[in-house]
Formats: C-alpha cells, structure tokens, sequence
C-alpha cells in the first residue's frame, strides 16, 4: 500500500509539502514571537506572565490545518503566482478569525488578558514570512540570479511586448538552464514605448531594429507575436540578416483568443521556412473546441498520416474519453500510438488495422469502438500516382468514404468531418475528382448525424509534399527541381491548418463544407528561393534550380471555390462556408456508389475518366505533352528547350 502511494507521488513531493511545513512552523513561530515583542516594547522575554508554548502549540497547530485545507502545501514552489499569495493572505485572516473566537469566544483560563493587538500583529508577520518562504525560488530564479553567469548567454531581443512576449520572458527566467539572457523589447505599439515588463524594457519599434542590434550587442532575435504573419516574419529576418544576426527564433503556438494555451520555453523554435511561406496569423478559441471533444469517443480515420497524426495529437490535448488512431499502415500506425501515450493526459488511446474500402471490417471496428465524433483522413493524395491507378483513388477516396459515411449513420454516430482539398474544385485530376465526389457523399448522406467536410491546400511538410524534397535535394547539393516557374499554391502549417479544421468542426451544421483561409498563393519558386536563402546560400550560384514541366493532373494555380459556389462568413475570419448545390440524395448516392464498385481494375482510364465527368460536370482533365496542357485551356506552360534559356540567365 505505502509502495503504491510512492508511486503515484514521488519523493520530490513529500520533501516539498514538508519542507514548506517545516518553514511555516517556524514562519508561524516567529510571527508569534514578535507579536508579542512589538506588543510589550521588546520587554517580552524580560517581564513575560504568558504561557507562550501553550500558545505557540494553538496558533501553530490552527495556521497548519488551515493552510492544508487551502492546499498551500501542494504549490509549485519555483512557480508561486499571485493567486497562491491571494490563497495565503485569505488562509491567515481565517486562522486568525478562528484564533479571535478561540481566544474570545470560549473564555479559557489559558487567555485571559490576551492583548487583541497581538492577533493583528501576529497577522501581518505570518503572512509576510510564509509568503516570503514560498516566493524565494521564484525570486532567485527570476530576479536575483539574472545577473550570473550572463556572459556565457545569447543577449536576445524580444519582439512583441503583448501577453505573450511577457509569459516568454517569464518561462526563460525560470529556466534552470538558460540559453538566453533578454536585454530588451521590440513592438510597434506606439503605447508600449519605454515601458518595462518584468524590468525589461521596451527599447523601440521594428523601424529602429538595426540600430538597436549594434547599440545592444544582440546575439540572437526570438519573435513572440502569435498573430505574425508570413510578411512580418519576413520583414524581421530580413532586417536581422542586413544587421548580422542569424539566430532568429519564432514561437511555435497556436494564437488562443480564449486565453487558455500558454506560451513557454518549449514552444521556441528557429525559424524556417514554413513561417516565411505557410505561416497565417490563426487564432482558434480552445474552449468552443473542448466543448465539442472533452469526454468525447472520438476516431481518425488516416491517423498515421501527416494530417492525421496532428489531428491526434491536438484532439489529445482537449481529453476525450478515448481515441481510436485507424490506419493501414501498421509500422506508422504502432509508432504513433507509442507517441500519443507518452502525452500527459488521461484519454485512452485504442489502435485500429483497418482497410476502411470493406465495409465489414469498417462496421466490426464502429461496434467495437462506438466512436461520437470522427475525423476522416484517410486518402490517397499524390497527384501523379492517382492519375495512373484511378482504381485506387475509387477504391478508397470514393468507396472508403461512403463505407465509413454509412457506418456513423447506422451506429449513430453524433459528428463526422471529412478532410477534403482545394484540388476537389473544378479538378484536373483523378485524386480532386474522386475527393470532389467524397464531398457529395457526406454533403448529401441523409441522417440525423452531423456531417460537414473541411477544405484547405497544401500544408508545409506533410509526407509526400514538395518540401521534404526539396530538403533532400539541397542536402545532396542540388539540383533543386520545379515543375514550372509560375506554379502557385496555397500553405500553411500542419498544426495550423488542423486547428482550424477543429474550430470548423466544433461549429459544424450538417452539409456544411468549409473552406480554410490559405492567404495568397505562394509561388513555388519563391518556397525553394526562401529554402536556399535560409541555409545562407544563393539561389542559382551555390544551388542550382530546375524545371521539369507540368505532370499529368496540375493546374498552375488551385482553387478553393467552383463556378457555381460562392462563400459565406463564419464567426471566425479564417473559415469560411461553401455555398453548396447538393445534387444527391441518399437513393443517388447509393446508386453511384454502386456503380463505381461494379467496375474493376480492368477498367480503362478513359472509362474511368468518363464516369468521374458524368458525376462530376466540372472535372476538366489536363494531359500535358512536351510542356503543354491539352483539355484545359487555362496556361500554357514552358518548352523544354526554354528551360536552358531560363537556366542560362
């Protein structure tokens, strides 16, 4: 029994409440002591007719149980917060209160004549000493120990001076093992000019950050602005790099507007070129999100993908009951599941090996599961390989959708979001046309449960993106290859992109599809200058950059609305809502889900293309031949032999 209690609480958290015990009886002891000391002019111990041990034993013995019911010996003793000293100062003024009424309330022999102002002195030492003890660590950590050992650390400049610039700086001084030494604040708040936060002030805006790098010395730059942008971000490395700093670092959070995340030293990262391509100023409300997931059954479809894992890592943080990771690859699927239980939250984590194309394993998996809300990833996703195996686009973007649309309607199921892509509008290829009909069948399943898709571009980093390549083609000192000098699209961030696919989903109505803010499109070619610049080399000197020309089923430019759709604005400025023509019902869905799964992998491209136009008006298929787009008239793209001329400039 005692191994057990030892285990759920380690050594380090019975020597704190002791120690904080230890030095409030002492704290309690003095206060008392002096009381008296003050009451009778320092003539106490002199002319003293009180029995002072029987009265140390009685407020000592009171002020400890009071201070356990407040739980004052369970804080954090390096992270004491004003709330912990407000707890302090309401745990003395009720020991104090029960004191009166001891002393004065029960007429004991042992107090008669007690002096009434010995309780209020007594009263403003014990809260001044207990408070003290249990503020000192923080006081050392935070203001005393600022001054050692400084040289050894980068002199950092902060910009932003808002809530969380402040909470940074706060996190870097409790550090135990500093790596930066802040000198100053940078912020555009005309307001904020010359203010000190923490006792570090605000030294000017972005417009004076050269001459602020040379005047104090700055060895590294760390933004704390949650709203940034991509331009702001650009802005400040390239304003670092013309003064000679290259260590810039961002924070790596997403923006709360309900005040519940916050920033902390784990959250610095050095900026990369996601912040100067993807980055958006997101901002979710983590409360709207926790209502929709907190003690919630919820499944991901997709889970070991790179959409899918995010999406599981960010649903753990709001605590649902339990959390099914559905995947068909086992190696990733077993990895991330390993990872998810190292979380510190109490949410079961349940593994699924499942093809979600039969509609027999997908219905075991839903009675066994029994999930309330389901995030469905699971898709094939790569363009080119698409275009070569439609069946397989079929067969899981298509057939898998509706098995697992036709699961939560027979089991009920509350919620399901389907993750679907700006290559489903107006689509040119096999993988937008079969993610365009996945949309047609959640939007037109007729059931009581709530089902809504997400629609966003590409996000930096996920497997299988450019990114990944690019690295590794720099890595092997290039070539870096780029199929054409204006292809265009839309990113963001991983972990951005799946926070607003769960703000979008907590507001959900049934047929909903929304459309994620992207910001403008990115050129490619900007994406892998920005890469080469970020390793300090030069584009097109030290790494050499290619074009490859257009393959089968890309557009230079995606979009995010067809024709025939506009857009409605929702509470939140970043997610918008599609003006949906449904053109199914549950009979014509069946029926067209019928017809895909009658034919087979013998089944020609052409015939297959046939098909996806017939459900599909808009699908114009492109077939690019020596650099030009046949079918779909919008670009014509570069000649081979142009490519040396752009490569000789």
């Amino acid at each position: 029994m005692i191994k057990n209690i030892l285990d759920i609480f380690p050594k380090s958290y019975f020597m704190r409440k002791l120690t904080f015990i230890f030095f409030d009886i002492i704290a309690f002891s003095i206060s008392l002591i002096l009381a008296f000391q003050i009451r009778f002019e320092f003539n106490a111990l002199i002319n003293f007719n009180y029995d002072l041990v029987s009265f140390l034993l009685v407020f000592v013995l009171v002020k400890l149980i009071v201070f356990y019911s407040f739980k004052l010996y369970d804080i954090s003793w390096r992270y004491v917060s004003l709330q912990d000293l407000a707890n302090i100062g309401k745990a003395i003024l009720l020991s104090n209160g029960i004191l009166f009424i001891i002393i004065y309330g029960f007429n004991l022999n042992l107090f008669v004549g007690f002096p009434r102002s010995i309780l209020l002195i007594d009263l403003i030492f014990s809260f001044v000493l207990s408070s003290g003890f249990k503020i000192s660590k923080r006081m050392y950590l935070e203001v005393m120990r600022q001054s050692i050992g400084i040289s050894d650390l980068k002199r950092t400049l902060i910009i932003g001076a808002g809530s969380s610039g402040e909470q940074i700086l706060r996190d870097i001084n409790r550090s135990e093992t500093r790596k930066f030494y802040p000198i100053g604040f940078i912020d555009d708040d005309p307001l904020k000019q010359n203010l000190y936060l923490q006792g570090i002030r605000v030294l000017g805006t972005t417009k004076n950050l050269a001459e602020i790098i040379k005047r104090y010395q700055v060895d590294s730059i760390l933004i704390s602005v949650l709203t940034a942008d991509r331009k702001f971000h650009r802005k400040i490395l390239s304003l670092a790099r013309e003064a000679g700093i290259t260590d810039v670092k961002v924070i790596s959070t997403i923006n709360d507007i309900s005040d519940s995340v916050k920033v902390r030293m784990q959250d610095v990262r050095d900026i990369d070129v996601s912040d100067l391509i993807g980055r958006q100023a997101v901002a979710i409300n983590t409360k709207v999100i926790g209502n929709y997931l907190n003690n919630k059954r919820v499944m991901i479809t997709g889970a070991a993908g790179s959409i899918g894992s995010e999406i599981s890592r960010q649903v753990v943080y709001y605590e649902p009951e339990e959390i099914a990771i559905v995947d068909i690859n086992e190696s990733d699927l077993a990895d991330l599941e390993l990872q998810l239980k190292t979380i510190p939250k109490s949410t079961i984590i349940k593994m699924y090996l499942c093809d979600i194309s039969d509609q027999n394993k997908v219905n075991k998996m839903f009675e066994s599961f029994r999930p309330d809300v389901i995030f469905h990833a699971a898709a094939y996703k790569h363009v080119p390989v698409m275009e070569k195996f439609p069946e397989e686009a079929v067969r899981v973007n298509i057939i898998g959708t509706y098995n697992m649309a036709a699961a939560v309607k027979k089991f009920n199921v509350s919620n399901f979001v389907l993750i679907s892509t700006d290559k489903a509008v107006n689509p040119t290829s096999i993988m937008g046309v079969s993610k365009r009909i996945a949309e047609q069948i959640v939007t037109g399943m007729a059931s009581d449960s709530t089902f809504v898709a997400v629609r966003f571009g590409n996000v930096i980093g996920s497997r299988g993106s450019a990114l990944p390549i690019f690295l590794t083609q720099l890595k092997n000192g290039g070539p870096i290859t780029v199929t054409h000098p204006d292809m265009k699209r839309y990113f963001m961030t991983i972990p951005e992109a799946v926070a607003l696919v769960l703000q979008a989903a907590a507001t959900g109505k049934n047929g909903d599809v929304f459309i994620l803010d992207m910001g403008e499109p990115i050129r490619i070619i900007d994406l892998v200058e920005d890469l080469i610049t970020l390793h300090n080399l030069v584009p097109n000197k030290d790494i050499k950059i290619e074009y490859t020309g257009i393959r089968d089923g890309e557009k230079l430019v995606e979009e995010v609305l067809t024709a025939e759709e506009g857009v409605i604005p929702t509470s939140h400025e970043k997610i918008f809502k599609a003006k949906m023509i449904s053109l199914h019902n549950q009979q014509t869905i069946d029926n067209m889900v019928d017809e895909f799964r009658s034919l087979n992998g013998h089944t020609s491209k052409e015939d297959w293309k046939v098909l996806f136009k017939y459900y599909v008006p808009t699908y114009n298929p492109s077939v690019h031949k020596n650099g030009q787009i046949d079918e779909f008239g919008d670009s014509v793209f570069i000649l081979p032999q142009k490519n040396k001329e752009v490569d000789s400039k």
